[in-house]
């Protein structure tokens, strides 16, 4: 068949519905239209619903409430008939007749048996659920400046969200679900309409429901990946009915949450220093006559400046979004189709990003046995960078000292003449983060083609197709730019890190193939509910690279590769690896009452050797509906009352490839005959009998409901364990250098607590709804096989949690040479005003001896307060987020002062210990590299990290239907929100929210953003 023949058939079933869309117009002009206007209200308190739908049965005529539950439209004739469908409520059906109006009274499904959560290949009545899932609609989503959306899932129950950063494209969060389960890789498998994706590239405006599932009983389908927990996002599709168009648009400003209170002031930062280097005796860095000299020329921002680089650097930037979504569908066919826009100013000069969304979800019925559709996600992002990095530039930034010059008067870039030790040179940070280019080009894009059949008996097959497709191109071009010393009259030129002008290419490439293929079934049997699910899927993971790299240029205006005539550098590679999978699930309930499931995947993974490539991952669960009972179904002020638990085992194989050979090193040159030979060499070992890491999961549950669920509860208890992690072991020196190889030698346990509560009401008009969770998670390894894995200040140890902090453990500091004297030995340079140590083995001296496991890296609680309002078109929403038990060991550049000839903060020239102030927060002032004792790892300087913030809060209004009618429009909203607005901590040299396990103060800042922004749908 060629592809001409495959075109007219796939369209076939297009033309058909477009002849009978025709004949359908045309039968219509010999109609007579009614039109029908109405109120849909709550049966019980009589208050109007807003978002009913009103739909003319078998026909695309339809209508939604307004906030007050109004509604119009015409249909074809009098036969018509209407359907009243809203989640919660009983739907109805009338017929027109001779009526006009039609107002209707909607009855409250008090057991919610409407609504239904995506789970694994398929959807379930929530009411039925055995496992522990967490959902997120696009309510919780709305008009919220989600430049990511891994952002989405902050405040949702049992997961960790931790955005450190407003890097514009380059500031994903990092998601935990329950807990560390592993030593390695502890990412969410996350999959988009079924597909394995990266949330990153989903446009949050997209996103129609996330389920997070916690439980193996849940997310055992997903066995091999699903070790970490499981994210299943669901993009929109049309509906049926009348054709719609939807817009939104956000403009506003974002700005940084916080930077230390750092010195800027010259004369300041110079006094300070050379009163620490006397404090260690030694000679005062700066002259007096220096100093004089800059407090006598304050104007001279040429040689005497006083730069303020936070002021350089940082700014207040624009960031404006665009959504456009056409949807609508016929009674065979649905369709939604959006274009969105992101544009992000970077808060750090320099730094921008562009983000082009498409998104198309199209389905049809050829038949009424036979459904196909084609999903599409693409993403392109464009994101400019300092081509040293954000990282190097940070740490460059927070070097820059207040004595050397921004740009001076001509527009030169500065150079000091003000030499200080450690920093003798000047690397211009505004030159860094703006000259040059280093541009980041990237395009994902998810096309999936599926099909699904209805055979006799109820079952139902389906296959799908899927390509993941992504392509990156990394362009970068380091030039020379001089800089110009007034006093010296010196020209010198930047140093970027080190790199010489040249160009840079890199391109990543990936492509990643899934094909599934499912047979569903079920049936009653009067009271006995019966379903089952069998599959299997095959998925291929190709990715390769290819860089180059030239230097030579004449200029800065020749960027391309072939403009370069020296150093040539070519590199490259690619990998592959495979899964395949059966899997299956079973589903019996008796009369929705007694619940039980099962489920279970079998997989096999090339990341494995031959022999230990497959794994079987089981899970079983049930649940009681109590309130179904007989003592209990006519209590009127139970809603529902479910007791659930559930067990089983789920994967993880986050490993590289070819793990279990002895990989060959190429390029381990040597000399044979006094000449220089090629060579290969093994220096990596490997354990041929590695296999998955599993997690075993235990879950009780009891969810709960009250006045007609106005108020609800949720219960969890788990116990999730993770045996056989698979961990690099380090080999004795005996054996030669090498790198020991990958095993499963560890085991880790987390037990955790979930509590979640929420009540909605109203009063007259105004409806209101308040919510909360808190999760409770306890970490501990159980098993390294006698290791003890150390990394910077951290030590990972049976019996602790992943990657405690491990230190001296700081008990004061000395006031006087007598409690130096008495005290266990620390140093001979000791002094009143150092940190006293405490000597924890006994042996009357402090040393590495006596360091202690404290502190996490982890927080034990996370919660989230969730709060809304609607009143007469004005609705209100905030949602506070938070952690608990988490610390932080911030060091270098801020956190310690002149560190290395870096700069100071200005609690440290105002409250460090002297004898006229004994009681000061801090020890004796000193330089950090100069007198590197009192700025030891220890808890004297270990943080607390928790916080409350406020994330989010929106308030709009939307336009009166008879304002908004009068133009054809069926909406107008406008509102306005802010983002990390407050934030309550104790710590305060830097966003409490920053990236897990970092030792420095010096990364990409997180942003407060303040929009405005206009919903409006036609």
């Amino acid at each position: 068949m060629n592809l001409f023949t495959r075109q007219r058939k796939w369209l076939r079933p297009y033309s058909y519905l477009l002849i009978g869309l025709l004949l359908r117009a045309g039968t219509a002009v010999a109609q007579t239209p009614v039109g029908l206007s109405g109120t849909v209200v709550d049966a019980e308190n009589g208050q109007g619903l807003p978002g009913v739908n009103v739909v003319a049965k078998g026909s695309s005529r339809g209508a939604t409430t307004d906030g007050n539950g109004r509604y119009q439209l015409s249909v074809s004739d009098a036969s018509a008939v209407l359907v009243f469908s809203y989640v919660g409520y009983t739907s109805q059906e009338i017929t027109v007749g001779s009526q006009t109006t039609i107002d209707v009274r909607l009855v409250s499904d008090n057991k919610n048996l409407s609504e239904v959560v995506v789970i694994g290949y398929g959807t379930q009545k929530k009411v039925n659920l055995t496992g522990a899932v967490s959902t997120v609609d696009a309510k919780f989503l709305s008009n919220r400046p989600l430049t990511n959306a891994t952002q989405a899932l902050q405040g949702v129950q049992g997961v960790y969200v931790n955005q450190p950063t407003a890097q514009p494209g380059g500031d994903g969060a990092t998601i935990r679900i329950r807990g560390l389960g592993t030593l390695g890789n502890n990412d969410p498998l996350v999959l988009v309409d079924g597909i394995a994706y990266s949330l990153r590239d989903v446009n949050p405006n997209d996103i129609a429901t996330i389920s997070v599932l916690k439980d193996a009983a849940s997310a055992a389908i997903y066995g091999n990946r699903a070790a970490n927990g499981v994210v299943l996002i669901t993009t929109k599709s049309g509906q049926k009915g009348k054709a719609r168009v939807d817009y939104s648009i956000y403009q506003g400003v974002q700005q940084v949450t916080y930077l230390p209170d750092a010195v800027f002031s010259s004369v300041d930062y110079m006094e300070g220093k050379n009163r620490a280097l006397v404090n260690e005796g030694k000679q005062p860095e700066y002259t007096q006559t220096m100093i004089d000299a800059f407090k006598a020329n304050p104007t001279d921002s040429d040689r005497y400046p006083n730069t303020n680089w936070f002021d350089v650097l940082f700014r207040k930037a624009p960031i404006q979004e665009h959504n456009l979504r056409f949807s609508g569908g016929s009674e065979k066919t649905t369709y939604s189709l959006s274009l969105g826009y992101l544009n992000q100013q970077g808060i750090v000069i320099g730094s921008k990003a562009n983000k082009y969304s498409l998104g198309s979800n199209i389905s049809t019925d050829i038949n009424n046995r036979l459904k196909v559709g084609f999903n599409v996600q693409g993403t392109y992002w464009e994101r400019n960078e300092p081509v040293v990095g954000n990282a190097y530039l940070m740490n460059l930034s927070f070097r820059a000292l207040p004595t050397q010059p921004d740009l001076l008067s001509d527009g030169r870039y500065g150079d000091t003449w003000v030499r200080t030790g450690g920093h003798q040179v000047f690397r211009h940070p505004r030159a860094l983060a703006t000259e040059g280019s280093n541009t980041v080009s990237s395009l994902r894009t998810l096309a999936n083609v599926f099909a699904e059949y209805q055979l006799p008996a109820n079952f139902r097959y389906k296959i799908s197709l899927a390509a993941n497709y992504y392509s990156e191109l990394r362009s970068r071009f380091v030039p020379v730019t001089p800089q110009y010393d007034p006093v010296n009259n010196v020209t010198n030129s930047i140093d970027y890190g080190g790199i010489p002008r040249s160009a840079y290419r890199l391109q990543n490439n990936e492509l990643n193939l899934t094909m599934f293929h499912t047979l569903t079934w079920n049936q009653s049997f009067g009271k006995h509910n019966l379903s089952g699910l069998l599959g299997f899927s095959a998925e291929t993971f190709k990715n390769s690279n290819f860089s180059a790299y030239r230097e030579g240029f004449l200029d800065n205006s020749l960027t391309e590769l072939n403009a370069g005539t020296l150093n040539p550098q070519v590199t490259g590679t690619s990998a592959l690896y495979k899964l395949v999978s059966y899997f299956g699930r079973a589903n019996y309930n008796y009369d929705e009452r007694y619940l039980l499931e099962a489920n279970f995947r079998y997989d096999g993974s090339t990341r494995f050797a031959q022999g230990n490539r497959w794994g079987i991952f089981p899970s079983v669960s049930a649940g009681w509906r109590i309130n179904e009972e007989a003592f209990l179904k006519n209590a009127s002020y139970l809603s529902n009352l479910k007791l659930r638990a559930s067990w089983g085992q789920l994967g993880n194989q986050a490993i590289d490839n070819f793990s279990y050979v002895n990989a060959i090193d190429i390029a381990q040159n040597y000399s044979f005959n006094n000449t220089v030979s090629n060579g290969t060499a093994v220096n990596t070992l490997s354990d041929p009998a590695i296999s998955w890491e599993t997690t075993t999961i235990s879950n009780i549950g009891l969810d709960a409901g009250f006045f007609n669920n106005r108020l609800t509860a949720e219960l969890e208890y788990y116990v999730k364990k993770t045996s056989g992690i698979l961990q690099r072991v380090t080999l004795p020196a005996q054996v030669g250098a090498l790198t020991g190889p990958v095993r499963n030698i560890g085991d880790v346990e987390n037990r955790g607590v979930e509590l979640a509560l929420g009540y909605r009401s109203k009063l007259g008009s105004l409806e209101y709804n308040v919510g909360g969770n808190v999760t409770y998670n306890q970490n501990k390894i159980t098993n390294l096989g006698g290791q003890v894995l150390y990394g910077t200040n951290t030590i990972s140890q049976e019996g602790y949690p992943i990657n405690s902090w491990y230190m001296l453990d700081a008990i004061g500091i000395f006031q006087n040479v007598d409690e130096v004297k008495a005290s266990p030995v620390q140093n001979a340079a000791t002094q009143p005003g150092d940190i006293k140590y405490r000597d924890v083995n006994g042996d009357n001296k402090i040393d590495n001896n006596d360091r202690i496991i404290t502190g996490t890296t982890f927080p034990k609680y996370t919660y989230a307060v969730n709060v809304g309002a609607q009143w007469k078109g004005f609705d209100f929403s905030a949602l506070l987020q938070g952690v608990q038990g988490i610390n932080t060991f911030p060091t270098l550049n801020y956190s310690q002062p002149f560190n290395n000839g870096a700069g100071v903060t200005r609690n440290w020239l105002t409250d460090s210990w002297t004898p006229d102030n004994p009681n000061a927060s801090l020890p004796r002032l000193t330089t950090s590299n100069g007198y590197p004792q009192n700025f030891q790892a220890s808890t004297f300087w270990l943080y607390n990290l928790s916080y409350l913030r406020l994330k989010n809060i929106q308030i709009g209004y939307t336009l009166p239907k008879a304002l908004t009618q009068k133009a054809r429009i069926s909406s107008v909203r406008v509102y306005a929100n802010a983002q990390n607005l407050v934030t309550w901590s104790p710590f305060k040299l830097a966003d409490p929210e920053r990236t897990i396990n970092t030792s420095t103060l010096y990364e990409y800042p997180s942003a407060s953003t303040i929009t405005a922004g206009l919903n409006v749908s036609f």
